[in-house]
């Protein structure tokens, strides 16, 4: 007879698939597995100056869309030898931006408080 399943955890909801608020309270955290966890799932979506990230979050497990911006005022073209892209791999700090209510959230604040870092392959062109 094979053992029984060890009981699983349920994730908290999103409301996006049931309506409600989720238990898990807001809190600024960030924990070594997060990059990993989130990417396994990631969609990538090139933008003209960024991307968009389409993924769950490893924290509280909703669905969220973070839009990285490579940067937010454009420099003026540099003249002369171009710069070297070094690995091509560029950082992107990410952050839960989910819609679902967590308890404790500030008004002016989105997601549940979840952060974490990726790398991203820098686009050759």
């Amino acid at each position: 007879m094979p053992e029984p399943a060890p009981p699983t955890r349920n994730p908290p909801t999103d409301p996006a698939r049931t309506g409600r608020a989720s238990a898990l309270p807001y809190d600024e955290v960030t924990e070594p597995g997060y990059p990993a966890s989130y990417t396994a799932g990631l969609r990538i979506e090139a933008t003209g100056d960024g991307a968009v990230l389409t993924g769950t979050c490893p924290r509280c497990h909703c669905a969220t869309v973070y839009t990285w911006t490579r940067s937010v005022v454009r420099a003026a073209p540099r003249t002369g030898r171009p710069r070297r892209t070094g690995t091509g791999l560029v950082p992107v700090p990410v952050l839960c931006v989910c819609t679902t209510e967590h308890p404790g959230r500030p008004g002016d604040e989105e997601g549940c408080g979840a952060y974490w870092n990726i790398l991203l392959e820098r686009e050759r062109r």
